[in-house]
């Protein structure tokens, strides 16, 4: 109505001005124009602030609606959180109550809209407000019916409100219509005056337009915001139903680590309902006596340092039931502040389970494989020890007058001894290789003299067979190669003794070759390459259907090999066992009734410095060197606590020139060796009262003149000899050994002082 007033009064000064003289017309009109002008901007303020108290109480009522249908949801979720409940019944009152302020009355007054207002917040105030208030106290009261009969009392004030936007929408409407009206009446009465008028009216007319412009981008800006609040309300409830449903347990925190929120899951697992831990540490409530102090004092580390973290831990339930999680906790960011910390955790009890099964089975094997071991090494003293007496016996009988026909049944039981001695020796050495026990030992030797070693080992079974026996060696084969020279002699042995078994006529012959790799010589002079060495036999051959199976353990060439040529079938197993072990490998190629060729290859450093390495570091060399020595026999002083080993022993020195002193145990050995000096002492390792072993450290630490100790010992299993030359030690003998093999020791080098 104030844009009507100043409509009015424009007129009324255009009348005037109309009869004042003609003198003062030109003067009138250019007043009449600017109070014109200065009413049509007073008029347009006035619309533009009707239109801004109108839009204000729009967006009031639609607040108000948009708080009744949040309410609405939060009755209507099967849920039923009181919380939610609360929230938007406190957000509804307070737009309702916004809705009935005296200000608004300012445009609604008019229309009575104001009074309708408050007459549907009165309803809110003395009936729906109250019956929503009492579900929220007595969550329990809200019984599905009554759930009904609220949403559809909340939806109903909803409508209400409703009609009161779009009737405010009407009055603006009304409103605006009225003040364009005057407006034109306006612009007909003074279209005589200058076209300053016309200027006023097109201005008039542009700031309708401009307001229209608003209001409809206003409308837009309204539709688009609202689509997008019912997006990410969509969104939020997806979200919330993931935690709801979700097996992992969720734990919402403060900033200090104090609950302020957990999931179904969590209550389920734990059997704490939320109120019960809220405003707890998850600390106090979850960990119990076996929980790892170290691992809760890293998570307290990482909560107090405000970083994310993973871990596993043991908790326990409000029942005392331990059960294990995978924790991820991160914090939450509001402005880069940490206002709270959220924490996923995952039931991994059973995977737990199923690891320490398996490490206790794994512990179970590591235990069955040792018992298994010092089974073996037990039995193997045990077999080896009456072996010893067996076999030297009739080793010596044999070196004595005899029958035909006895020589026959000793030479065969001599045999059937070293057979049963390969079974022992086979089994031991594919155990050790099996658990993973077997050490190599790299040194420097002559590949040539291995292979002359290898071929004065076997060329008597050779010469029985009517075989020849012989090996080469490229030229390009360095004088001297690091690598351990034991086990590829023990690889040259077997698969030369394979060949002569299984070959009747022809022979077997070793052929060496060396590849190098390219490299230069390292630091200590040596040069990269492979040594290999091809075994090539005229035997029967291998069928190609068996050749991938003879590797295996316990495999032969066909099922009558054990039956003609004997053996456990662990021979070629040992052998790709030793070269893998040795990061090389073992091959075959073979033909019926042509032959076979075994190819092992392994890594080696050949040395760059010709035959200028110490040839001691040779066993064999050393062995030759020693039996070549001039001067009297050794001082030899034979430890030995079994009487047939005993008895044994002391013949086979006699066979050799050899008078040897006598002791039972440890203790006599020491006293012994206190009394005389001896070059040799031979020392059996498992003696009553003090035992190989403890009496060779005895004679270390007493110092002085030092004889050579030479280990007698039945336990054969790998590391044995590394064992007991850590314990001061020069030299080891297996039981059972042969008239050769104490010769070759006995030629070792003599005592030295120390």
């Amino acid at each position: 109505m104030r844009e009507l007033w100043a409509v009015e009064e424009g007129r009324r000064r255009i009348l005037l001005a109309l009869v004042v003289p003609a003198v003062l017309a030109l003067a009138g009109t250019v007043a009449l124009s600017v109070l014109t002008i200065s009413s049509t901007s007073a008029l347009s303020d006035n619309v533009r602030l009707t239109q801004d108290l109108v839009d204000g109480n729009v967006r009031t009522l639609s607040q108000v609606q948009r708080e009744l249908l949040r309410l609405d949801g939060a009755l209507s979720s099967a849920e039923s959180d009181p919380d939610r409940i609360a929230l938007a019944r406190s957000l509804a009152a307070q737009r309702i109550q916004e809705a009935t302020l005296d200000y608004q009355g300012r445009t609604l007054g008019n229309a009575g809209l104001l009074t309708r207002s408050r007459a549907l917040a009165t309803l809110w105030h003395d009936g729906l407000d109250v019956e929503v208030q009492a579900v929220i106290d007595d969550p329990s009261t809200l019984t599905p019916a009554r759930r009904k009969t609220l949403s559809q009392d909340v939806r109903a004030l909803e409508v209400r409100y409703n009609t009161l936007v779009s009737d405010a929408e009407h009055v603006r409407k009304s409103d605006a219509a009225k003040a364009n009206a005057a407006t034109a009446h306006l612009v007909r009465d003074t279209r005589w005056l200058l076209g300053g008028l016309v200027f006023t009216l097109l201005a008039l007319v542009g700031l309708v337009a401009g307001m229209v412009q608003v209001l409809y981008t206003a409308r837009r800006s309204q539709v688009r915001q609202t689509a997008r609040l019912k997006a990410a309300r969509a969104q939020l409830q997806r979200h919330s139903m993931a935690v709801q449903t979700t097996d992992n347990l969720v734990i919402v925190t403060d900033a200090e680590a104090r609950i302020e929120w957990v999931n179904p899951a969590f209550t389920r697992h734990t059997g704490y309902e939320l109120a019960e831990v809220e405003g707890r540490s998850p600390g106090e409530l979850l960990t119990g006596p076996d929980t790892d102090a170290t691992t809760v004092a890293f998570m307290r580390e990482r909560i107090r340092a405000r970083a994310p973290f993973t871990s596993e831990v043991l908790n326990y339930d409000r029942h005392g039931r331990p059960y294990w999680i995978s924790l991820e906790v991160r914090p939450i960011l509001e402005d880069d502040v940490v206002t709270g910390f959220v924490a996923v955790q995952t039931d991994i009890t059973k995977r737990r389970a199923t690891e320490d099964a398996l490490r206790a089975a794994k512990e179970t094997a590591e235990e069955t494989a040792d018992a298994k071991q010092r089974f073996l090494a037990s039995m193997s003293h045990e077999i080896r020890t009456p072996l010893n007496a067996v076999l030297g016996l009739t080793e010596l009988l044999l070196d004595t007058e005899l029958a035909a026909e006895q020589r026959q049944y000793v030479a065969t039981a001599h045999q059937s001894g070293r057979h049963l001695l390969a079974i022992v020796n086979d089994i031991l050495d594919f155990s050790a290789l099996e658990s993973g026990k077997v050490e190599t030992e790299s040194t420097s030797a002559d590949v040539r003299a291995v292979l002359e070693d290898v071929c004065a080992m076997l060329q008597p079974t050779a010469d029985r067979a009517g075989l020849r026996l012989t090996w080469e060696a490229d030229p390009q084969v360095p004088a001297r190669v690091c690598t351990d020279v034991v086990r590829v002699r023990q690889v040259l042995i077997n698969l030369v003794g394979n060949g002569l078994k299984f070959t009747e006529a022809g022979g077997v012959r070793m052929v060496a070759t060396y590849r190098s790799d390219g490299t230069g010589p390292d630091a200590d002079g040596l040069l990269g390459g492979r040594l290999v060495v091809e075994v090539h036999d005229t035997g029967t051959g291998i069928p190609e259907n068996r050749l991938e199976r003879i590797f295996s353990p316990f495999a032969q060439g066909d099922a009558s090999t054990t039956r003609t040529h004997g053996g456990t079938g662990l021979g070629l197993a040992i052998c790709t066992r030793i070269a893998s072990r040795l990061g090389g490998a073992l091959d075959v190629r073979s033909a019926v009734g042509v032959g076979s060729v075994f190819t092992i290859s392994v890594p080696v450093r050949a040395c760059t410095r010709g035959a200028a390495a110490d040839p001691a570091a040779d066993p064999v060399l050393r062995a030759d060197e020693g039996a070549r020595s001039d001067g009297p026999g050794p001082v030899v002083l034979l430890a030995e606590d079994d009487p047939v080993n005993r008895m044994v022993a002391l013949h086979m020195l006699r066979r050799l020139g050899v008078e040897a002193d006598v002791a039972t145990d440890g203790v006599e050995a020491v006293a012994a060796t206190a009394a005389r000096d001896y070059d040799i002492v031979l020392m059996d390792v498992n003696m009553p009262n003090l035992d190989g072993v403890g009496a060779t450290r005895a004679l270390r630490e007493r110092g002085g003149r030092q004889p050579h100790v030479v280990a007698l010992t039945a336990n054969a299993a790998d590391g044995d000899r590394e064992k007991l030359l850590a314990a001061g030690m020069d030299a080891y003998l297996s039981k059972p050994y042969t008239l050769e093999d104490l010769e070759r020791t006995l030629a070792a080098p003599r005592a030295a002082v120390v």
